[in-house]
């Protein structure tokens, strides 16, 4: 490299890493960033983007059932050729990551592959696949290391056909059953893409219900619908061990019911993720402020030692890739001297189920328990020309407001939901109240009708479904 002193040096190329280095770079910092496997990380390479991938091929695969409804009509019935869905995934990865070392190019940032190990006085070192090495110094160091599945100590954890998050990409063939270990954000998301590939699908959680953080009345509707679709869901069940059983998996787990045994051709483990402090060593010796390996920071993302700053998975957080983003973003401006805070008070949040669920702010439990004065309404899609025009009626979208007509939560469980979600977020970050919602004209036939209805219902004035009274009085 021509220099081996850098303004400020990115240990990490995620989605945190990377749009670190690129906003460091915008701001004139001579920039370095350090990538020891591939560029994009956990979420280009192995999580957001072929997930994505592959959950759209699952979704295509059962829409199919139903195009006899839509006079559509097939010589066959439609089968998977999984080395193709997994060369499509792989294309798609390979030119998002290709994309992100264009952007390095374009905005000077070097970029070392390579091991980086820190050290309190900034300085890095880089050891590549070859055992060779590379140091560098740097005025700022922003650490963007990710995280890496939790692999738990259950015994058998280390036999055949077990997978993971990381691991589940490149399959041979779309398996007959799979177990899944964990009924969060992930393991819900790859339970639905297994059992849309074809796979009949067991969830194992331990806690009472999937997907902890849902709004209750949302989370009862999408186990619901999952169930109807074939998603076994057994929750309270703590497992104990794994084993093989002949040709296939079982997962003992002791639950309500007391020991139970599940059978499977695959374990899918997605019980969460732990900090990767590969490359910290030297750091956490020298007093690296932590938690069981997540690096404590303020709301300028500094870490206790000077000059060196922490961010995303790493970090204590939501453990999404567009708040590590943001996060390398305040970071790159406190580097640089500017006098930037990490707001979390509104952050979206995209499950990518069947259906699609989001949320941002309060569900409505944390809303009643914080404010006296709360109003709660939801506007079903089946009251939605377009959803009704797709297809897509199960679901709705519920709104949280508060006193002042103050947008206190939204959550939304249908179609597109991932998307539509940020005009609710945009709305509450910029306190934009109920009657501004209603005042902005929503075009017809859309989706995003239903943010508007669900405001309007709030309000008592509902244009497409009959306001409650009215209910009440035909019932």
């Amino acid at each position: 490299m021509a220099s081996t002193h850098y303004d400020v040096a990115v240990i990490g190329s995620g989605p945190g890493g990377y749009v670190g280095a690129i906003r460091a770079a915008q701001l004139g910092a001579k920039t370095a960033i350090v990538e020891k496997q591939y560029l994009g990380g956990t979420c280009l390479n192995v999580g957001c983007i072929p997930s994505k991938a592959m959950l759209h091929i699952a979704e295509v695969m059962h829409n199919m059932e139903s195009l006899d409804e839509l006079g559509i009509h097939l010589d066959k019935p439609p089968t998977l050729e999984m080395s193709k869905a997994v060369a499509f995934k792989d294309k798609v990865v390979k030119r998002m990551t290709n994309g992100v070392g264009v952007l390095m190019k374009g905005n000077n940032i070097d970029v070392f592959d390579g091991l980086g190990t820190v050290d309190a006085s900034r300085g890095v070192t880089v050891t590549k696949n070859d055992g060779s090495t590379e140091q560098f110094s740097a005025d700022k160091i922003i650490l963007a290391t990710g995280s890496v599945p939790l692999v738990p100590p259950f015994p058998g954890i280390d036999g055949r056909n077990v997978i993971n998050s990381d691991t589940c990409w490149n399959l041979p063939k779309v398996p007959e059953s799979i177990i899944c270990v964990g009924g969060g954000v992930i393991g819900m998301e790859l339970a639905c893409m297994f059992q849309g590939l074809g796979s009949q699908v067991t969830v194992v959680e331990m806690l009472p219900g999937v997907l902890a953080p849902l709004d209750e009345e949302v989370r009862r509707l999408l186990v619901r619908i999952l169930t109807r679709r074939g998603i076994q869901i057994v929750t309270s069940a703590k497992v104990e061990s794994l084993a093989d059983e002949g040709e296939m998996k079982q997962v003992v787990a002791s639950t309500e019911q007391g020991q139970q045994t599940f059978t499977g051709e695959y374990v899918l483990m997605a019980v969460s993720r732990r900090a990767n402090t590969s490359g910290l060593e030297r750091l956490m010796e020298q007093g690296l402020d932590n938690e069981r390996g997540r690096v404590r920071v303020n709301e300028k993302m500094e870490t206790n030692l000077p000059g060196i700053y922490a961010i995303g998975d790493l970090v204590h957080g939501a453990g999404l890739a567009h708040v590590a983003s943001m996060e390398g973003e305040v970071a790159s401006d406190n580097a640089m001297g500017r006098a930037t805070k990490m707001d979390y008070n509104v952050v979206p949040n995209p499950i990518y189920t069947f259906p699609e669920v989001a949320y941002v702010g309060l569900t409505e439990a944390q809303a009643k328990e914080q404010f006296a004065e709360v109003r709660v309404e939801r506007f079903p899609w089946s009251a939605i020309g377009k959803a009704v025009a797709i297809g897509q009626t199960e679901g709705f979208t519920k709104v949280i407001v508060g006193k002042y007509d103050e947008i206190l939560g939204a959550h939304i469980i249908g179609p597109d939901a991932t998307n539509l979600i940020s005009e609710l977020s945009l709305a509450m970050r910029g306190e934009l109240t109920a009657d501004e919602i209603i005042e902005t004209i929503h075009p017809h036939p859309t989706l995003s009708e239903g943010i508007r209805e669900a405001i309007l219902a709030v309000e008592g004035r509902p244009v497409h479904i009959p306001p409650k009274q009215q209910l009440a009085r035909t019932r």
